[in-house]
């Protein structure tokens, strides 16, 4: 992958991974009593992280390929897969803490869900308009 496009896709995740890591962190140090388990949404960060950016990488293959099936395979497979990762990671969460579930960690990484999509969509469809141009 040429360098511009590493910058168009991939710079915005890692730049949104270590923003939100260092506020989490910050977070956890400075209020500790609100009720939040920032372990969870570290390990949530993480998770979304490590997909989106698998989740980019296929995307921007699906951009190269001149076949409308191999572009809607590696689309539908990029949604795929991180609806099946995401939804066993949550799982395997509920499942370990069962009482002790932290309802408000667990909403704000669907929330964190909904960033990276937004953030990962916009990387791509730059990466586009410039291969495009």
């Amino acid at each position: 992958m040429p360098n511009g496009s590493f910058r168009t896709a991939y710079l915005p995740l890692f730049y949104l991974f270590g923003g939100l890591s260092i506020l989490f962190l910050f977070l956890w140090i400075v209020l500790p009593g609100t009720g939040i388990d920032y372990r969870v949404l570290l390990w949530g960060n993480l998770l979304l992280f490590i997909v989106g950016y698998v989740s980019v990488s296929m995307s921007s293959k699906a951009l190269e390929h001149k076949k409308v099936q191999v572009f809607l395979r590696l689309v539908y497979g990029s949604f795929l897969m991180k609806f099946f990762v995401l939804a066993a990671g949550a799982f395997i969460y509920i499942a370990l803490f069962k009482k002790n579930i932290n309802k408000p960690a667990l909403f704000s990484c669907f929330g964190l869900y909904f960033l990276y999509t937004f953030i990962e969509v916009r990387s791509v469809m730059k990466q586009r308009k410039k291969s495009n141009a």
